[in-house]
């Protein structure tokens, strides 16, 4: 049974990794937006831009080392090619939310939470882009 376990966990530990730091990405966004929203009163889409921002720093060098594992060079092309295709994320997030709070007038922590559970499988798919290389490229 043991050895069931273990090789299930090492046939899908990109996946299991990918949901433990898609969960700290998260929540390091919710958190921030919250004390933006909540804590300053600032408004929900500079909020949720700033939330995004430091989400996004941080899931860049946890996907690259613990997820993806990245072998090419950590450098700024790689940086931008993951900020790239966050920005597709950030753009859905934001209308996404301005959909739920201001046509259907969802509360925006609410809006946030289910918004969320979309960005991360798109971060998923894109992340996928940026970090998985053919060997050569």
């Amino acid at each position: 049974m043991t050895e069931k376990i273990r090789a299930l966990i090492i046939a899908h530990r990109e996946q299991m990794a990918y949901l433990v730091v898609g969960c700290m990405t998260t929540l390091i966004n919710y958190v921030i937006f919250a004390l933006l929203t909540q804590g300053i009163e600032l408004h929900y889409v500079a909020s949720n831009i700033i939330a995004w921002m430091a989400a996004v720093a941080f899931s860049y060098v946890a996907n690259g080392k613990w997820v993806y594992c990245s072998t090419s060079h950590r450098g700024w092309r790689e940086a931008g090619e993951f900020v790239l295709s966050r920005l597709f994320s950030l753009g859905l997030e934001t209308v996404l939310l301005m959909l739920l709070v201001d046509l259907l007038t969802m509360d925006k922590m609410t809006a946030k939470l289910l918004v969320a559970v979309v960005v991360v499988v798109v971060n998923y798919l894109t992340g996928l882009l940026v970090f998985k290389r053919k060997k050569g490229a």
